[in-house]
């Protein structure tokens, strides 16, 4: 250890003294986004208005709305927890996932996708192979998109209450009404927005803590020549190497190779066809707005996180000694103790920023695929301002919901979220293949939706005494840690072998059955045949 040790006799994050300005400031940011709320419900007369800006959303507009997205409070905190624990090993999987996510898409997806018209990703499932596997799909997004908006309501709460010590369970419900005015009145041009300046206060707030870390350490060149973290793995190796020996984390052997290349494609392929962040593609005004959008966020997102992650690297290398389970807490203990107080306050707001336009986010597109898709298959033939109602009667619910899941099952959140990363298993070999290849079919597509479904819980049963026995050999964590650590390693891997089972099952049952089950072609939303430019540099 370098520069010193800090001793955790303090807690590690106390009432800040500017809890009032924190407080006020809130206040007043809450007031904008209200504002904005409505001063764009005039732009909503149909469904389109509310869920995709009336498919007008700009590049100023849509990087700062997909990078905003992502890069939440948990991402920020989070990444610094894992980058304290493992070095870059343990921040593949956020950002670096989410950065290849983005550069795939822009290079391979949105060209297309934007093209075709949807309103939601279930059109494409449903007319390219059936109604069910659009059922499916949405059924993944919604448990998925409802466990990250709960999650992100209580980690505003948990912010708010250990800087301002406000009650945790008011700063969660102010929070959910903030969201469901905004988000009823404004839609996607209000949240566009209000991204828009959650994406500015990130950017201040980041920029502001780096220099005054990066001081603490001794200057940039000494933290790069002399970093480490806390399991003593190469800082800055993105190659799965673990004391000079072939390994990643605390496995070799097959499981570090299932486990490095989940790492990469649990987001990185995983979400590929997320809508929560393909919104903003086919939301964009054009095809090649739509292209550039998702390129230059991929960029953003790459800087912006790897500011968070060079920061709990070292705050290790400091000397700041957390538990290993509250890891989490890098960020606020450098706003709270290191920072002067206006820009520790400055941070907290951006934490908060950042919070409240996911959340925003996420609650649009649950209701949406409720309001629009789910009340299509009920209600057949309504119309589009029918839709929009619909939609506008989802958003509170879902709010309410997230909220009441969330507060009450806190243990379970985990698990929630991970179905994001479940779609790896299930939707991405269907998705990939109904995009590039004709001969996909429905048969092919259900066959590798529930066989890398089954492939995962048992690759899961297979592999969990094995992580637990890896853990519990570490005696600088609790049993509580160990099994924890063991359980989320042997889900990460077991989507290995799932997706491998996927893409097998896609194009081989799809080619065994393709008499019985004639492939569909993809169409447009409005029922005509797509060309075949793929590409935004291949149109004819």
């Amino acid at each position: 250890m370098f520069w010193g040790g800090i001793l955790m006799d303090e807690p590690i994050i106390r009432v800040f003294e500017t809890s009032n300005w924190i407080l006020g400031i809130l206040v007043f940011y809450i007031a904008i986004v209200v504002f904005l709320g409505f001063k764009y419900s005039n732009k909503i007369v149909e469904s389109d208005d509310l869920a995709l800006a009336g498919r007008g959303l700009t590049l100023p507009f849509m990087v700062p709305s997909i990078v905003a997205t992502w890069i939440c409070a948990g991402a920020m905190m989070g990444a610094a927890g894992e980058a304290y624990l493992w070095g870059l090993q343990g921040v593949i999987f956020d950002p670096f996932g989410p950065v290849l996510m983005m550069f795939l898409v822009a290079i391979f997806f949105a060209y297309r996708l934007r093209k075709t018209g949807y309103a939601t990703m279930v059109d494409f499932f449903e007319i390219r192979y059936s109604r069910k596997m659009g059922i499916l799909y949405m059924l993944i997004q919604i448990i998925s998109a409802t466990g990250w908006l709960g999650g992100q309501l209580v980690a505003l709460g948990i912010i708010v209450n250990l800087t301002t010590g406000f009650n945790m369970l008011l700063a969660t419900l102010i929070a959910t009404a903030v969201v469901i005015i905004v988000t009823y009145f404004g839609g996607l041009w209000a949240l566009s927005r209000v991204d828009a300046i959650s994406f500015i206060l990130i950017i201040v707030g980041l920029f502001l803590m780096f220099p005054v870390v990066m001081d603490q350490v001794g200057g940039i060149g000494n933290f790069i020549t002399r970093a480490e973290n806390w399991a003593g793995l190469p800082t800055f190796s993105l190659v799965p190497i673990i004391k000079g020996s072939p390994g990643y984390l605390k496995y070799t052997g097959p499981l570090a190779i299932m486990y490095y290349i989940s790492a990469w494609s649990a987001l990185g392929l995983g979400d590929i066809n997320s809508q929560v962040l393909l919104q903003r593609l086919l939301a964009a005004k054009d095809e090649k707005t739509a292209v550039r959008g998702f390129a230059i966020s991929g960029l953003f997102y790459l800087i912006l996180g790897l500011i968070p992650i060079f920061i709990g690297i070292a705050m290790f290398s400091y000397g700041l000694k957390l538990p290993v389970d509250q890891t989490e807490l890098v960020l606020p203990w450098v706003a709270n103790y290191l920072l002067s107080p206006l820009v520790g306050t400055l941070f907290v707001i951006s934490l908060a920023a950042a919070i409240i336009s996911t959340v925003g986010d996420n609650c649009l597109i649950v209701s949406t695929l409720l309001g629009y898709n789910l009340y299509e298959y009920l209600a057949p033939g309504v119309t589009p301002k029918e839709k929009l109602k619909m939609i506008r009667i989802s958003i509170p619910i879902v709010a309410m919901v997230a909220m009441v899941i969330a507060l009450t099952f806190a243990n379970v959140y985990n698990l929630i979220v991970f179905s994001s990363a479940v779609s790896l298993a299930t939707i991405v070999a269907p998705y990939i293949a109904g995009f590039f290849w004709k001969g996909a079919n429905n048969k092919g597509a259900i066959a590798s939706y529930f066989g890398g479904l089954f492939t995962l819980i048992i690759s899961f049963i297979i592999l969990l005494p094995i992580t637990k026995d890896v853990n519990l050999q570490n005696e600088l964590i609790t049993s509580s840690v160990a099994i924890d650590w063991a359980i989320w390693d042997a889900l990460y891997m077991s989507l290995i072998p799932a997706a491998v089972v996927g893409f097998i099952l896609i194009f081989s049952v799809s080619y065994i059955t393709r008499e019985l089950d004639r492939p569909k072609p993809l169409l447009n939303a409005k029922g005509e045949v797509m060309d075949d430019d793929l590409f935004l540099w291949s149109r004819k």
